[in-house]
């Protein structure tokens, strides 16, 4: 299993005057959590196509294939989606993922994190590795389509999109629930929110950079605006 960073904890900071180190201790990582391995079969399919080839040759490979098939598509290439519909739905699903059931944070949010704190929390815009720190990677929020426009989905009905995690959404790819074995998981009734109660006051304390940015994302979100 691939252990995460994930978070684990997050103090009640309120209206009051926040310090630098209690803005850190508003994401609290613990590495002993572990991300459940995928749980489909293509390891096992693959070494039987490989069996079935090298035993009886490429039509019994073929055959033993033919359970994981992926017949190559042309997909759609969509526009991104506005935020105030990433907010909808990060909103409606409250900020946890439909697939695994993690809790989420914006990505803003965890960039004004970066902004205060770039050596000990780093960000980089294309999420290079070394240079991100893993709770951006694991635990900013992507809205994916259910069923993808490749397979007929709709890309611009909100009842086809929920909140997923980047590892769940990487590892869907544009194949349906079914071909996984995975369920939509009910909405999250936890009170958990993203942390955009905190995304006001931590907007100030950073020092409000890229200000136009942040406060569309605050409205999206309805976050408090400062």
């Amino acid at each position: 299993m691939i252990p995460v960073s994930v978070v684990t904890s997050v103090p009640d900071i309120g209206p009051r005057s926040v310090g630098r180190s209690e803005i850190l201790r508003a994401v609290t990582i613990d590495t002993d959590i572990y991300v459940p391995p995928p749980d489909d079969e293509f390891p096992e399919r693959i070494a039987a196509v490989i069996e079935a080839l090298i035993r009886d040759g490429i039509a019994a490979g073929a055959e033993a294939l033919r359970p994981i098939a992926y017949a190559r598509r042309d997909i759609e290439r969509r526009r991104s989606l506005p935020r105030s519909v990433l907010g909808t739905v990060f909103r409606r699903d409250s900020f946890t993922c439909r697939y695994c059931g993690g809790r989420l944070i914006p990505t803003p949010i965890m960039v004004l994190l970066s902004s205060v704190y770039p050596d000990e929390f780093p960000f980089h815009p294309n999420r290079k590795g070394g240079l991100t720190h893993p709770a951006i990677l694991s635990r900013s929020p992507i809205v994916d389509h259910v069923i993808p426009g490749s397979r007929g989905g709709d890309w611009r009905s909100i009842e086809n999109m929920v909140t997923a995690c980047w590892p769940c959404n990487s590892r869907k790819g544009d194949l349906p629930l079914a071909r996984l074995g995975w369920r939509r998981r009910p909405i999250a009734d936890d009170g958990w929110d993203g942390l955009t109660g905190h995304y006001a006051m931590l907007f100030q304390v950073a020092g409000e950079p890229k200000a136009a940015y942040h406060r569309a994302w605050m409205t999206a979100l309805q976050a408090v605006l400062p």
